[in-house]
């Protein structure tokens, strides 16, 4: 396999994990949180994936799903470590100001684009092949995508145990972390137009200009 073919594998992935990870994030927010907590990370990822198929067979329109994201997204993912690792050693160069901004929009702007990817299904099937225990403590489940007419994806989900139960702090798509993925993009755009000009930029993505 070819690094061009290779890359291109990773980019289509990263599309169908979104598409995924949509699903996932709102079965996650409608299950009750004492549920969520007394699952063992694999039964949690295996759940969800479960129903995220049922979910994504209903085609709900790109309008309906936005109206959702802002919720789904709180309610599935670390948001706010999240934010603070894509942000990177930029979070200690912002001001107050800044980060209250940037936090705001945020969550937002990973929900639209998730929404963006949202028509991408295409029939892929879900499934958990295992777990382990990562060097942090964090629970690693690893799944696999399997799509018509294509090679299977593997998907890493690393999760964390809080107070209000299990939440995705990571997802690695054939080993590329879509964390570090946005810290470099976050990164590049901040190089260029610093980080009230990323800021611009996330809020122009999900509309609020």
């Amino acid at each position: 396999m070819t690094n061009a073919t290779l890359v291109r594998r990773r980019w289509s992935g990263l599309r169908a994990i979104g598409v995924l990870l949509l699903a996932l994030a709102w079965t996650t927010a409608t299950m009750p949180s004492s549920a969520v907590a007394a699952e063992d990370p694999q039964a949690f990822v295996q759940g969800i994936g479960d129903q995220v198929v049922q979910i994504l067979q209903q085609n709900l329109p790109r309008e309906q799903a936005e109206q959702q994201l802002n919720d789904v997204w709180l309610g599935a993912f670390d948001v706010e470590g999240i934010g603070k690792a894509v942000l990177g050693k930029n979070w200690k160069k912002a001001t107050d100001a800044q980060l209250q901004d940037y936090m705001q929009v945020f969550p937002q702007y990973v929900a639209k684009l998730y929404a963006i990817q949202f028509s991408d299904y295409s029939g892929e099937t879900f499934a958990v092949n295992g777990s382990k225990t990562g060097s942090g403590g964090d629970a690693i489940v690893n799944a696999q995508i399997d799509r018509p007419g294509g090679e299977p994806i593997e998907v890493d989900f690393v999760l964390l145990q809080g107070d209000q139960g299990l939440k995705i702090k990571d997802v690695k798509v054939e080993g590329v972390s879509l964390l570090v993925t946005k810290r470099s993009e976050f990164d590049s755009v901040i190089a260029q137009k610093g980080i009230d000009g990323l800021i611009q930029a996330m809020r122009e993505k999900v509309g609020q200009v």
